[in-house]
């Protein structure tokens, strides 16, 4: 899938929301991106034309990816890679040494993807999640 990546403004809050409750069991609200856009430290990156997007934030040079989404009809052919290298590259650019993530245990798909990035265990948050599931915590330098 060609895709050109751009940074996310608070003006991409409603159509982030849509895709973000679209693709994940526990789907960010407006407000809540929105917040988190106008955060300092936060960035977040959007497909063009908008099927995905990542947001990311930095603390000293600690980073955290704090969600990924794609939309169904756009999975499997290369944005959430996409996404996920570029949001790490600015990450980066902006003094990160280290990332960090949860992810739902169950979600395979994303779990290989970040693995095969270079992200590896460690540790797991049991019950993470509203339904119960456990998150697992992994990490990478950068």
């Amino acid at each position: 899938m060609r895709a050109d990546l751009r940074l996310a403004s608070s003006s991409d809050a409603a159509a982030l929301a849509r895709i973000s409750r679209e693709a994940l069991a526990e789907g960010w609200s407006e407000a809540a991106i929105r917040a988190s856009l106008e955060r300092d430290g936060v960035c977040a990156l959007v497909s063009e034309p908008l099927h995905g997007f990542a947001l990311g934030s930095l603390a000293g040079d600690e980073a955290e990816i704090l969600t990924l989404a794609v939309e169904q009809d756009a999975r499997g052919r290369g944005l959430g890679r996409a996404l996920v290298v570029a949001l790490l590259e600015l990450l980066r650019g902006r003094g990160a040494r280290c990332v960090s993530l949860e992810v739902r245990s169950r979600n395979v798909p994303a779990i290989a993807l970040y693995r095969s990035l270079g992200f590896e265990d460690a540790g797991v948050r049991p019950n993470y999640y509203r339904d119960g599931e456990d998150a697992l915590v992994l990490g990478a330098a950068l």
